[in-house]
Parts: C-alpha cells; structure tokens; sequence
C-alpha cells in the first residue's frame, strides 16, 4: 500500500480527504495494531489525490509535498535520535478543513461559498504529540483553528516563524506556525528527535 494512505470522498460533487496517514515505514496492508506517533495539523488537503471509497488506499502524491516532507523530517529525526523507526508506525494529518483543493485561495473561496461537509473523527484522538503546520493570521482560517485549541494531546508544538524557534504549546489563531512549505528541516529536527525519545513508541 505504500506510505501514504486516507479515505477519499466525494460530497457534493467535491472531493474530501479523511484519516490521512503517514506511515513512517511502507506497509502493505492496515492492521488494528498500526501505532499512531502523533498528528500534524495542516490547512486542508492539496494536491494529493485518491481513490474514492470507505477503505483507506495508498494516496497519489501529484505533486503535494507536505505529507513526504514530514516523513523524511522523521526518518532525519529517529537517525539523530539513534532509535529504530518502529514498524507501523504512522503520522496522523489533520486539517483546519478537509476540502481537497491544492491552491489555498481557491479553496477559501470553495469554503465561502459552500458549506464545508464534516471534520476527521481522528481529531478526537488523545495524540502523544501535535506538530501545528497551519500557517499564521488569517481572518478566515482563524474561525477553523478554534475547535483545535483543547486537541487532546501532551506534547504540542510549532516552528514560530516570527520568533524563529520551537513552541511548546498550542498556538492561538494569530499565531507564525510555520507550514513545512520553505522550512528548513534542520529547525525542528533537534526538538522532534529528542521528543522521539520521550513518547517512547
């Protein structure tokens, strides 16, 4: 199956993408025992497309890099950890929506115009650890960010790009949470590796 998987939709006749999985190891198959490490939040799906149905099937790239990004920033921080990547083990994205749109103002658009269908049941898992990705101030998107301020989780974090260096807790929706779009890997890799060391999975 690869190491990107989710559920894709079609409502309305738009395009929805749901329990969006990056598994740090390829697997070929989906077992109860597969380990979610943590999520990251991003701002809705992008280019990334999928099969349409109610199983999870390997997604095609086409061309979106956040969900490989954030694979190789893991496998960069279990090397620098010295921990073995553990087998079935997968990165939960959430999204502010889950419309799949890879140009941010279309899909604003898309979202003012309509109503979005639904948010991800996955959110209301309780994450050893929250990488927040979603940007920073936007009149719009800020209205979305809200549901996510009491995620249930130990460890949150972001890469302020205002103050240039990790946050360790969850970030208001004004907040410079840098999205992984032009962040240099080496800026959250310290911090993601030693958290590897605590989380312990």
């Amino acid at each position: 199956m690869g190491n990107f998987l989710a559920r894709f939709e079609e409502i309305d006749k738009n395009i929805y993408r749901w329990d969006t999985r990056i598994y740090i190891k390829p697997i070929v198959e989906i077992k109860e025992e597969d380990t979610c490490l943590g999520a990251v939040v991003g701002m809705n799906p992008g280019a990334a497309k999928g099969e349409l149905s109610i199983d999870l099937k390997e997604i095609n790239l086409d061309g979106d890099k956040l969900l490989p990004a954030v694979r190789n920033i893991f496998l960069k921080s279990y090397e620098l950890a010295s921990i073995e990547v553990p087998e079935r083990a997968y990165i939960q994205v959430l999204n502010l929506f889950y419309l799949c749109e890879p140009h941010l103002d279309l899909a604003i658009n898309e979202a003012k115009e309509k109503t979005i269908k639904g948010i991800c049941e996955t959110e209301n898992k309780d994450f050893p650890f929250v990488w927040f990705v979603w940007g920073g101030n936007n009149k719009f998107l800020n209205g979305y960010k809200k549901r996510f301020l009491s995620i249930k989780t130990k460890y949150p974090f972001y890469y302020d790009y205002g103050d240039g260096e990790i946050t360790q807790n969850i970030p208001d929706e004004s907040s410079s949470a840098k999205h992984t779009r032009g962040l240099r890997h080496d800026y959250v890799i310290p911090y993601i590796s030693n958290l590897l060391k605590l989380i312990k999975i």
